[in-house]
């Protein structure tokens, strides 16, 4: 009984698998990541609340 419990269990995670495999290869191409850029824009006489430096810190 546990053998055939166990080879259902085997089948069903193989044919899961391939199913998702086929969706996969199927699917549209159109996998760009969507990049969210914060960039802030500041009128001229404008300044930011933070200061940047160049220097990396240790």
């Amino acid at each position: 009984m546990k053998k055939n419990i166990l080879g259902a269990a085997v089948i069903f995670f193989v044919t899961l698998a391939f199913l998702l495999m086929i969706d996969d290869i199927t699917s549209n191409g159109n996998h760009q990541p969507q990049q969210q850029t914060n960039v802030q824009v500041y009128d001229v006489n404008e300044q930011p609340d933070i200061a940047t430096t160049d220097e990396e810190e240790q």
